[in-house]
């Protein structure tokens, strides 16, 4: 089973993609993860990435398919769940050949819908451990103690495009850019969207019966 993960910065995907990768045993493919990763590291990707995240702009479509590339490469033989990734109908096209090339395809994309001052919100209190990634939030899914990391217990840090200029910076590019994989995924039966409001359980179920449905 492979599944990409739809939605705006702060609607919680990276909670989300947690529990349904543990839940049907998929490999969880994060772009942005992935390029945090390669700034954290100082490689010459994340050199060239670096600016472009600060920015809260989308990173060229060359260096997302040099690590997507990568990951399928090693991770083929398995279920995959995508985080964030395409993020427009030119990378969804190249996804479609990368997958096809290997002969796999996408069986569904699930879209987490919130309102833009929701969003804002929530980004606000958006914390992330510098050690191991974790990505919380102080108002939905807090640490057990306060701006501490629940395994490492080393203080959380904010990042540094979580602010509201950035954010709604963010929000207007993915919706010109975004927006129009609705209509490319649903043409091709495969576009579900859900409300992303709630607590992280109550987002879950919805999407675990999306899924459940589907593989029927």
């Amino acid at each position: 089973m492979i599944l990409l993960l739809l939605g705006p910065p702060g609607v919680g995907k990276g909670t989300q993609a947690d529990l349904i990768a543990q839940h049907y045993a998929l490999t969880t493919c994060s772009t942005g993860n992935m390029l945090r990763e390669e700034i954290s590291r100082n490689t010459e990707l994340g050199a060239a990435v670096k600016q472009y995240l600060e920015k809260g702009v989308l990173v060229p479509d060359s260096q997302l398919f040099t690590l997507v590339e990568h990951f399928l490469a090693e991770h083929m033989n398995g279920g995959l769940l995508f985080d964030g990734f395409p993020r427009n109908v030119n990378q969804a096209r190249v996804f479609e050949t990368l997958l096809n090339n290997i002969d796999l395809k996408l069986d569904m994309a699930i879209d987490l819908h919130l309102s833009e001052n929701d969003i804002v919100e929530r980004l606000a209190h958006r914390r992330y451990c510098s050690k191991c990634g974790r990505t919380y939030n102080l108002i939905t899914n807090p640490p057990k103690e306060n701006e501490l990391c629940d395994t490492c217990h080393i203080a959380l840090m904010r990042r540094t495009d979580d602010t509201e200029n950035v954010i709604r910076r963010r929000m207007e590019i993915y919706t010109q850019e975004t927006y129009p994989l609705i209509t490319y995924y649903t043409s091709q039966g495969k576009y579900h969207q859900i409300s992303a409001q709630g607590t992280k359980q109550e987002i879950f179920a919805r999407i675990t019966n999306i899924i459940n449905g589907n593989k029927a």
